[in-house]
């Protein structure tokens, strides 16, 4: 570490100790271990319960087409704005503390299921090359690290990539979706060897329609993964 770190990291601890940053939720004083949401909004965000009507009908769609074996979400991203908020804090910020709290959270759902905690390979849906230069860093992928961590399960971070750079899909309605990210997926030439038989969770940050995290569950499909399950940190109403 240069000494400069140092004395910013140093600078930083004085200027929160003087001024306790704010929760961004509710503007309380965060308390010391917490990072941009307090932990009483945490713990009041509205979750969704893996028996609930949104979750059963994405799932029933998946069964249908057989591109996913069983899925879970975390929170709803509708009404309720503080969710939004964590999500874009995360997506547009880097907040990694908000990445590490939705994986515990989704392992704590994975692990709770009979089904979905025999995954022994855990993958992020991709962004494109050039998205992630831009950006810094992939979203999902800081969750991911987070859900494997705690199941301890082997964490594959590039075992999918993107082909092609896609429009954003909240341009488009559910057949738009379907269409934009057609194609936009593959495995990895180098870790193909690592999909065969496999059960694999795949994790994205939101599910909306299911559109983008089918299609990578298609190609790992087509790769001859055994089971494809699918985790959110949330889930559209």
């Amino acid at each position: 570490m240069k000494p400069t770190d140092g004395l910013s990291r140093i600078a930083e601890s004085f200027v929160n100790f003087v001024y306790p940053p704010s929760c961004t939720t509710c503007s309380r004083d965060l308390k010391r271990g917490e990072f941009y949401i307090c932990s009483r909004c945490w713990d009041s965000f509205e979750r969704v319960a893996r028996t609930e009507t949104i979750i059963q009908g994405i799932e029933e769609k998946f069964l249908r087409d057989e591109s996913i074996d069983a899925m879970d979400a975390v929170f709803l991203f509708g009404d309720d704005s503080r969710v939004r908020t964590a999500v874009h804090l995360l997506k547009y910020n880097g907040a990694e503390a908000i990445a590490k709290r939705f994986g515990v959270l989704i392992a704590a759902k994975i692990a709770a299921d009979v089904k979905m905690s025999s995954c022994e390979v855990i993958a992020p849906v991709p962004l494109h090359s050039a998205r992630e230069r831009e950006r810094g860093y992939n979203q999902s992928e800081l969750i991911t690290r987070s859900v494997a961590c705690e199941l301890r399960v082997l964490h594959l971070p590039r075992l999918l990539k993107r082909t092609r750079q896609t429009q954003t899909q909240t341009l488009f309605d559910a057949e738009g979706r379907r269409r934009n990210i057609a194609g936009a997926f593959t495995v990895d030439d180098r870790l193909a060897n690592r999909v065969a038989g496999r059960k694999i969770l795949l994790v994205d940050d939101v599910i909306t329609t299911g559109s983008t995290i089918r299609e990578c569950a298609g190609e790992l499909k087509k790769g001859g993964a055994s089971e494809i399950y699918a985790a959110s940190a949330a889930i559209t109403v």
